[in-house]
């Protein structure tokens, strides 16, 4: 006796496995399409350079190549006229590089010299709060880094070359003349500015400070 053929649903609906079997393959499709889709993410993302991560190797890199430099305390009269104040204050240049912490040692005497008249040209209320301290340091840090041939950025690439040109005269039809007597290009190009250069003492630090 042969077994009888189930018979389909009533609403034409395929039979229970062949549904389980559908929604699997649907369910590994999505899946392979999400990590290949994931994978292609990651490789692209790492393809791509960090702009923080790279400025931060950056900085560690600058940071690894810096030196501190101890002055000899300085002993100086301060400039009060009322009394006779002064200061004994202990001096640390950070510097930027071997070359700077070369220079520093090259050019000391002259550091110091700078240093000293910038603390002497002093009165003892500028120097007894922090502020006045602060200012001090960064008055040093600038004084130093010229003694090593920096230049401040407001006084770097002052060629000329920013100011407007003449005013060019006139040929009988009107049209602007050069000096040569050709006709003159009303616009100029202004040449680009080059980056600033970094003050090489990239800090101040007192290693004592003390007003009578």
């Amino acid at each position: 006796m042969s077994k009888a053929t189930p018979e389909p649903a009533a609403d034409g609906a395929p039979a229970k496995g062949g549904k389980k079997k559908m929604v699997i393959i649907a369910l590994a499709a999505v899946v392979l399409l999400g990590g290949g889709g994931g994978g292609a993410w990651w490789f692209m993302g790492r393809g791509e350079p960090d702009a923080a991560a790279e400025a931060a190797k950056a900085e560690e890199k600058r940071k690894a190549t810096r030196a501190f430099v101890t002055l000899e305390p300085f002993v100086v009269n301060l400039s009060d006229s009322e009394s006779d104040r002064y200061a004994q204050v202990g001096v640390v240049l950070e510097v930027e590089g071997k070359e700077a912490n070369a220079k520093v040692t090259e050019r000391m005497p002259a550091v110091r010299n700078e240093i000293l008249l910038l603390i002497s040209s002093k009165k003892a209320s500028e120097l007894t709060t922090r502020d006045g301290k602060q200012t001090l340091a960064e008055e040093i840090s600038v004084a130093a880094g010229r003694q090593l041939g920096w230049v401040p950025e407001d006084e770097q690439g002052d060629d000329g070359d920013d100011e407007p040109p003449a005013k060019p005269s006139k040929d009988k039809g009107g049209k602007d003349k050069g000096s040569n007597g050709k006709s003159a290009n009303p616009s100029k190009v202004a040449k680009p500015k080059p980056a600033p250069v970094p003050n090489p003492v990239t800090q101040v630090h007192f290693a004592s400070f003390i007003v009578q």
